[in-house]
């Protein structure tokens, strides 16, 4: 039997046969998609990162910002403007301004699923502003619900959503703190004592009337918004996809997710009035006018803590600890309501990206605030219902009120607990992480659990 043939190869073509396989391994990683864009580990920050956070913090002032002042509308609405409509018709118009912001916020999400921030924040910035104008051209009711209600609250709709997506995609770790930043914007007018939609409205109505008063609000946001469109962007690579009305119904499957969704509701709903009607009931309490349109700023400066600190301690010790934590002090303390107002509604986002995966932030968030679009749309008309229930006149009319708001804060309480014990346990020191729970946070994040994060 012939013993088998054998082949020499010399070690130069040995070598230059690996380095034809190495060549070709290389070509093969360079023809696959580039992950780096959706690899949230490997980046926290960055000059991009914190442009979109200044972007962000300028379309806070053209959406949930503007929203912290309605109260001032009501009040000038109520007495001056539309003093013939009842303050139930009033609110009703300032209810259907933020249940538009939060109506189309799952076909919002889809958008920024598919084509990222550019076309919500430009979109909704020539919204805000057309609206605006035509807010200042508006007589009668119908003309101010259209322009005020639906116009402009469709803008502040797609502008939040564009941008609150966004910095969430530039963070994991610190994602709660670059999300209160954005959100501080009317904190830090607050503190200045310069918040524009409040003070200047309160300055300039009595002085060039109501029509170019909103005009100048509109000219303030128009370089603002120009900034906000050239800096706010998605560090996601974004892919088109057919709208399917199936992902938006699919969280409502999730135990977790409509746990937390019902719990920002009554959240916003006893967080909401409250700014709507303050002004109202420290004039009705006697509180010199001089002084009471002052109260909004006063709030809105108190709560840049509880806009920024709470977010920052939630990427430690856990969001849904912090935001149980702000519940229970603000039952405690009422001066404790400045600075855990703005908690909640910037941690939301935060909340509920955290329980998702990040490909499906989107939709998910935008499913959550069209749930809380409820408190939008209910909440004013049930609060001027409520004033003056049972024939109380002065301060006492608005016992009622206040209880109901009280009564949805504890509800969203004991809501945002049994959330966190269904995800996780019932110890304090422990962090909810996919459904378990740990006693550390996580420093080193593998790609398998690349898309999810802490949540407490």
């Amino acid at each position: 039997m012939n013993p088998p043939s054998q082949t020499y190869v010399s070690i130069k073509d040995a070598e230059s046969c690996l380095d034809g396989e190495v060549n070709i391994d290389n070509q093969r990683k360079n023809m696959q998609p580039s992950k780096v864009s959706e690899d949230f580990g490997r980046l926290d920050g960055g000059r991009q990162a914190w442009m979109t956070v200044l972007g962000a913090w300028c379309c806070f002032f053209a959406s949930y910002g503007f929203i912290s002042s309605t109260g001032v509308f009501q009040n000038f609405y109520q007495s001056d403007m539309l003093a013939s409509s009842s303050p139930s018709n009033i609110a009703l118009i300032l209810s259907l301004q933020i249940f538009t912001l939060s109506v189309l916020a799952p076909v919002e999400g889809w958008v920024f699923d598919n084509y990222g921030p550019r076309l919500l924040v430009s979109g909704g910035s020539f919204l805000v502003i057309f609206g605006l104008m035509m807010l200042s051209l508006s007589k009668m009711y119908y003309q101010i619900f259209l322009s005020q209600s639906i116009c402009t609250g469709l803008g502040m709709g797609m502008i939040f959503h564009g941008v609150v997506n966004s910095v969430s995609t530039w963070f994991q770790k610190r994602r709660g703190l670059a999300v209160g930043l954005a959100a501080s914007e009317s904190g830090i007018g607050g503190c200045a004592n310069v918040h524009p939609s409040i003070i200047m409205f309160d300055r300039l109505v009595g002085r060039i009337v109501f029509t170019w008063t909103v005009r100048t609000i509109a000219f303030v946001l128009i370089p603002m918004q120009t900034l906000a469109i050239f800096t706010v962007k998605s560090r996601l690579a974004h892919k088109t996809r057919v709208f399917n009305i199936a992902d938006f119904i699919k969280p409502l499957k999730d135990v977790a997710f409509v746990l937390n969704s019902l719990a920002c509701l009554f959240g916003m709903l006893g967080m909401l009035i409250p700014f709507n009607f303050l002004e109202l009931s420290a004039a009705v309490s006697g509180v010199l006018g001089n002084i009471t349109v002052y109260l909004l700023p006063m709030v809105n400066a108190g709560s840049m803590i509880g806009r920024i600190f709470p977010l920052w301690a939630g990427d430690h010790i856990g969001s849904f600890n912090i935001t149980i934590f702000q519940r229970e002090r603000r039952y405690r303390v009422r001066s404790l309501v400045w600075r855990s107002s703005g908690c909640l509604l910037s941690y939301i986002p935060a909340l509920v990206t955290g329980m998702s995966d990040i490909k499906e932030m989107g939709y998910r968030v935008g499913t959550t605030f069209f749930i809380n679009g409820v408190a939008g749309l209910d909440g004013n008309p049930i609060a001027g219902a409520l004033i003056g229930a049972g024939g109380t006149t002065g301060a006492d009319s608005f016992r009622g009120l206040k209880f109901f708001c009280g009564l949805a804060m504890v509800v969203s309480r004991i809501l945002f607990v049994v959330t966190r014990v269904y995800l996780g346990s019932w110890k304090v020191n422990k962090k909810v992480y996919g459904g378990k729970f740990v006693s550390r946070p996580a420093d080193d994040y593998t790609s398998g659990i690349m898309e999810r994060r802490w949540q407490g």
